[in-house]
């Protein structure tokens, strides 16, 4: 058994030649996996709340080979007792899916406003050197585009409820990167800059919707929670910073 996308979707495997049944809240048959394929119960209430099928009589297979994910209700924290247990059979012999919940406290958020704050500082010193500014613009939005890429990537490898890769998502961000990268090669000068500006103020505006890894204790992504956390926040503050330069009438000076 493995918990996929925090806590919204169970994924059953078996060997070849075992069959699990898994039950349902009513403890009726619910799944059953084994050399056959996965068939779902599509009279079973819990199939049909969970979306596996949308009602019928029998056994109809949803899917072939031995493993199958699906959203389970039972895994969300319910009451005071912090432990879920899911009845299954397997070869006919009862047992029991169990889990404990554990509550993660919220990781303290002045660590990363305080080095923020010092980035900021470090910028608006190199920014008072007129030859410095060309490269911090061109430096800052490099980074923060890798940056935001890096995180939008790690998301994409996990937050699924089926367990599979949002090939989608990493295309679309492979795409974007190209179309800002582009410019940044084929321009020189003040164009460079301002197309450095684009691509900071792009990958800021990605990850403000990726601001919550800062306040929950436990982050789904392919990074370590903290490392996607400096990821985001490099995207934010050096895209941020890259689109403020890249705005000075003096820049090609």
């Amino acid at each position: 058994m493995r918990i996929l996308d925090g806590d919204r979707s169970l994924e059953a495997t078996v060997p070849p030649g075992t069959t699990l049944v898994v039950r349902g809240l009513l403890r009726e048959p619910m799944l059953r996996i084994g050399d056959g394929g996965v068939f779902a119960n599509a009279s079973s209430p819990t199939a049909q709340s969970d979306k596996i099928v949308t009602g019928g009589s029998g056994w109809q297979r949803v899917a072939g080979g031995h493993s199958f994910a699906w959203h389970e209700h039972r895994l969300a924290p319910a009451g005071a007792s912090g432990h879920f247990a899911i009845p299954v059979e397997l070869d006919g012999r009862g047992a029991v899916i169990a889990g404990s919940f554990v509550r993660v406290p919220r990781p303290p958020v002045w660590p990363w406003l305080a080095g923020a704050a010092a980035f900021a500082a470090g910028i608006a010193a190199l920014a008072r050197r007129r030859g410095l500014r060309v490269p911090l613009v061109i430096g800052l939005g490099v980074t923060a585009g890798i940056a935001a890429l890096a995180a939008s990537v790690s998301f994409a490898l996990r937050d699924r409820p089926g367990g599979g890769v949002a090939w989608l998502t990493i295309g679309a961000g492979a795409a974007i990167a190209v179309a800002l990268g582009v410019p940044l090669l084929r321009l020189d000068g003040r164009r460079r800059a301002q197309a450095a500006g684009v691509a900071g103020a792009a990958a800021a505006a990605v990850t403000i919707a990726m601001l919550p890894v800062f306040w929950h204790g436990v982050v789904i992504s392919a990074l370590p929670d903290d490392a996607v956390r400096l990821a985001c926040g490099l995207a934010l503050a050096a895209g941020i910073g890259a689109a403020a330069l890249s705005l000075l009438p003096e820049l090609d000076a």
